[in-house]
């Protein structure tokens, strides 16, 4: 070796051990499954106005709705049904309704389903959900030329939890 090259090998023995600590950092965060991005975050950034205008039919319709999530069982299959309302509260039936539905502990795993009607205004899927607590629910519901979009937060508990909770009065 000649005399000299010892701080030029040094500097880029650094340099690489740089890059591979980065590159295993990027992967350590890529793989956590409680970190999450908003999915198609700049589209929905860049139609901010449509989304706004989105907020101002579904306040205009004056329709409402309801989540909720059965107790989570042993089989990993759980129902999520919606209950929509049009503007007189009364039951809306034919929609077309679609959810997608997130854990907030482990936002960056997404559920989604076509829900199919029930019963009058009753809209429900059965969904892989098995974990307790906090679910996003979004909901996108379609009747005729009309829709309506809008969000909710949902607490799902086992059916373990569920029955061994005491009876409050």
């Amino acid at each position: 070796m000649k005399a000299g090259m010892g701080w030029p090998i040094g500097v880029a023995t650094i340099l690489a051990c740089t890059v591979a600590a980065n590159v295993v950092v990027m992967r350590i965060a890529s793989d956590d499954p409680s970190f999450a991005v908003e999915p198609d975050y700049y589209r929905k950034a860049v139609h901010f106005d449509s989304t706004m205008a989105q907020e101002r039919q579904n306040l205009s319709l004056g329709w409402g709705f309801d989540a909720a999530i059965d107790s989570i069982g042993t089989s990993g299959r759980t129902r999520l049904a919606v209950r929509l309302r049009d503007a007189s509260q009364a039951p809306l039936t034919g929609a077309r309704v679609a959810v997608m539905a997130r854990f907030n502990a482990r936002a960056n795993d997404t559920l989604t389903a076509l829900l199919t009607e029930e019963g009058p205004g009753v809209y429900a899927a059965t969904l892989p959900i098995t974990h307790s607590g906090e679910w996003e629910v979004r909901v996108d519901a379609t009747h005729g030329s009309q829709r309506f979009s809008t969000s909710a937060r949902v607490t799902a508990v086992h059916a373990l939890a569920a029955a061994s909770e005491p009876a409050r009065r």
